[in-house]
């Protein structure tokens, strides 16, 4: 078997008739109006539409990746009145916890488009607890502790969703079903900044039989010259729900007669050991 190992380091209006504006002035609300939350002090509403068109309410998922930012990748999309009027219904009822947030990266990023406006959030749902929590994107250091109707709500909602392997490929996921491999050369991409020692990241998304996605996220130069690498498993409802994250020094690559093979070391507290959770294979016909 012959091994190598890539080293690295380091509110536009249009005309509008004066006896709407009278009307106003009197009293009428305007479409769009929210009622704000004593609780969340108001902040349910971030941010306005400004594209000038009266949007369809809708609220998109996507998996958590970094504090601040939401995920540019689509996991679903809820577009019903019913799941639309749940989010925002959560975001008012929350009450505010004390203290600033010292938590681990949020399982979800929400985007709540409601009534012209837009709400950014980062979103926990832990299995084992019946209160969610969330934080404003502009505001990580505060967090609002969901009630345990709309904490169950939420969770049932996001369970349904469906990560389907061509949403995967048009995030741009190196996808693996049954079928084979799909956007290879996004793999090799990063493989190639890799070498050159320069930041990257890529999603490689495993699908069970089942159909059920299992997610191996790796990100070059996160802290220094370390690769991060984050497992998770918790949409494969078959399997052992289990996410887990570890630095580690070096992707490994090995030929083999079934083709190429992939392996980070330099994992664990002494970054001494091979991951347990990392472990690739490009069958010949894919391998390039």
């Amino acid at each position: 078997m012959r091994t190598f190992k890539l080293a690295h380091r380091g509110a536009v209006l249009l005309g509008v008739m004066m006896m709407v504006m009278l009307l106003a002035s009197c009293g009428f609300g305007k479409a769009g109006d929210v009622k704000e939350s004593s609780e969340t002090g108001g902040q349910a509403i971030t941010s306005e539409m400004t594209d000038g068109s009266q949007s369809q309410d809708y609220v998109t998922i996507h998996r958590g990746q970094t504090f601040g930012q939401v995920n540019p990748s689509l996991f679903g999309t809820f577009d019903s009145a019913t799941e639309v009027e749940a989010f925002d219904q959560a975001l008012r009822t929350a009450i505010k916890m004390p203290g600033i947030m010292n938590v681990v990266e949020p399982e979800y990023d929400v985007e709540i488009h409601y009534k012209g406006k837009i709400t950014s959030i980062h979103l926990w749902l832990e299995p084992d607890s019946k209160r969610g929590m969330f934080t404003y994107i502009t505001d990580t250091g505060i967090g609002y502790q969901l009630t345990d109707q709309s904490t169950a709500q939420l969770t049932e909602f996001i369970g349904q969703l469906r990560y389907s392997p061509d949403q995967a490929k048009e995030n741009g996921d190196v996808v693996f079903t049954v079928d084979g491999i799909a956007n290879r050369e996004i793999w090799d991409k990063f493989v190639t900044e890799v070498k050159k020692e320069k930041a990257a990241s890529v999603q490689l998304t495993t699908y069970t039989k089942e159909g059920s996605p299992i997610f191996n996220n790796l990100e070059y130069g996160y802290q220094g010259e370390f690769i991060r690498h984050r497992f998770d498993t918790t949409h494969d409802p078959m399997g052992m729900p289990l996410k887990s994250v570890e630095f580690c020094k070096e992707l490994v690559a090995a030929q083999t007669e079934q083709g190429v093979e992939y392996r980070l070391n330099g994992c664990g507290e002494g970054h001494d050991q091979e991951s347990e959770t990392f472990h690739v294979l490009f069958p010949v016909d894919d391998a390039k």
